[in-house]
């Protein structure tokens, strides 16, 4: 059915909500008053979009707009992580967006049009709406990097991301063009029996089609922030309003590896006849370049990290890293385990749900921290943390803990279930994984270095900005509990995401179109 309407539920009432907003700002004369009413109108739309995705969790696949959206379980876990950092973002927003000189609705509309786009982005079922939504999200993301009103920083960093994200933009233009061309498909499905035909049939426009995957990973390698392609990331995590920084680094990756895994498990052939056989042989060029971009972004981003001082930026490069675990996943996926039993997807959603929850928080707290109006810039600046306010150093202690794979935290079972199953793929995949436990290991260095910062040099006598902001103080509660609780109880949620799983690639399974049946051939067959 082209129109069913309760399918656009999720993102009708995060559009209501920023349409609110708007109103309200306009209209409104009390300067407090309508601070609030716009805060929890955008919150409404959030939470109503939330309980609107659960007739989807145990509930079959289905397309929408003649198969441009496909709303399954795997959207709808991808989905809930999104909104998960949206309103946390919100809330660390509620009293920093004032403090750096930007007003709460117009913080609020872009952020509810940015989570719009994301949502869109995880239900995208052909090339022109994971380009549009990826476009929606990318320019909401943009103004929200040039927020910071006193900054110079935040607008020569949203013109670097937006410059770099145009350069993204033309590769996945060309990769699209180039899928389009050989296959002659939209749809994501069709793209994939296609492609399988065309490297069997091995008759040269095979060469179109590894050029056309090719720059689409370019550009989701872009998104992800992944080795060679991590150049903004640095510049825009650190030039970017903290809280915005805290929803690019989750909400924005979370966006990103749905439709990337989405892609990678309907449309990637599994083998390439034109990579040589040896050491990648039967990975195919997908998974030959995952390798690669895994182990790059792995090494890279947490080498370069160490040397970090200033600790927006040695979190911009620990993202890097994180990005390298999860494609280390995906790569691994394709080596027969993941494909068998979901098991390596499963895992890549857990992490992800992991990494929103303790990253936000890890921002939400250097909002936090910050003093006199001035964010957070170097790790000194959080010296003696734990001794002013000793739930916060609590806090932040248990998010590097996380960030650095301590047990009893969500990080750990995260690494635990990817390392585990990239091992049991077994191969070169557990060449990856060695790879991945080192530099995790070498990690750990970094994040304990702001643990002993905050624990054991002396505190110096400026005053924390979020001493009396509830919903920051909200914000860094949910985010503790949420990174605790999936550490000592991840079953339910490693379990929900491996069913979902199951969904995607039964819909994977399905035939290519749901299509009546032509009367004029009815007639015609004896």
């Amino acid at each position: 059915m082209f129109f069913d309407f309760e399918i656009y539920l999720p993102v009708v009432w995060l559009l209501v909500a920023a349409g609110l907003v708007m109103l309200i700002d306009l209209f409104s004369e009390e300067a407090e008053r309508s601070r609030m009413f716009a805060f929890f109108s955008a919150l409404g739309g959030v939470l109503l979009s939330f309980v609107s995705m659960n007739p989807y969790w145990d509930a079959p696949a289905r397309e929408v707009m003649r198969g441009a959206m496909l709303v399954d379980q795997f959207s709808t876990y991808l989905n809930v992580a999104i909104l998960v950092g949206t309103t946390i973002s919100m809330f660390a927003s509620l009293s920093y967006v004032r403090r750096i000189g930007v007003n709460l609705a117009d913080f609020l509309v872009t952020l509810l049009l940015a989570a719009s786009g994301m949502l869109l982005l995880t239900t995208a079922n052909d090339l022109i709406m994971v380009f549009l939504s990826i476009e929606l999200l990318s320019f909401c993301v943009y103004v929200l990097t040039g927020m910071h009103g006193r900054s110079g920083r935040s607008a020569e960093a949203a013109m670097k991301y937006f410059i770099m994200g145009a350069f993204a933009t033309g590769f996945m233009i060309l990769g699209m063009a180039s899928l389009y061309g050989v296959t002659g498909e939209l749809q994501l499905r069709p793209i994939g029996e296609k492609l399988a035909q065309i490297y069997q049939a091995h008759d040269g426009s095979d060469v179109m089609a590894t050029l056309g995957m090719g720059v689409i990973l370019i550009a989701f390698a872009f998104k992800v922030g992944a080795v060679p392609f991590h150049s903004w990331v640095p510049d825009a995590y650190e030039g970017a309003p903290t809280t915005v920084t805290g929803f690019m680094a989750v909400a924005v990756k979370t966006a990103a590896f749905g439709a990337l895994i989405r892609l990678a498990v309907v449309t990637f052939p599994a083998s390439n006849p034109a990579i040589p056989h040896g050491f990648f042989g039967d990975l195919g060029f997908a998974g030959w370049a995952l390798w690669v971009l895994s182990a790059a972004s792995m090494i890279f981003g947490n080498w370069f990290a160490i040397s970090q001082r200033n600790v927006k930026r040695m979190l911009a490069y620990s993202s890097i890293a994180h990005s390298g675990y999860i494609l280390m996943g995906l790569a691994a996926a394709g080596g027969g385990h993941g494909i068998a039993g979901g098991e390596v997807y499963a895992a890549i959603l857990y992490y992800l749900l992991s990494y929103t929850l303790m990253t936000s928080g890890a921002f939400a707290m250097l909002v936090y921290a910050s003093s006199g109006g001035k964010d957070v810039e170097s790790i000194d600046d959080l010296r003696g943390l734990a001794w002013k306010k000793p739930a916060v150093g609590i806090g932040m202690a248990i998010f590097m803990f996380s960030m650095a794979g301590i047990p009893l935290t969500s990080g750990f079972m995260g690494k635990y279930f990817l390392f585990t199953e990239t091992i049991q793929a077994g191969g070169r995949y557990t060449t990856l994984a060695i790879i991945g436990i080192c530099t995790s290991i070498v990690g750990a260095y970094y994040y304990l270095r702001v643990v002993a910062v905050t624990y054991f040099r002396e505190p110096d006598d400026r005053p924390v900005a979020g001493r009396e902001d509830w919903g920051l103080k909200f914000a860094l509660a949910l985010t503790v509990f949420g990174t605790l609780f999936l550490g000592v109880f991840p079953q339910g949620f490693y379990d929900a995401a491996r069913d979902s799983v199951k969904g995607l690639r039964a819909e994977q399974a399905r035939p290519v179109a749901d299509k009546p049946a032509d009367p004029k051939a009815v007639a015609q067959k004896p």
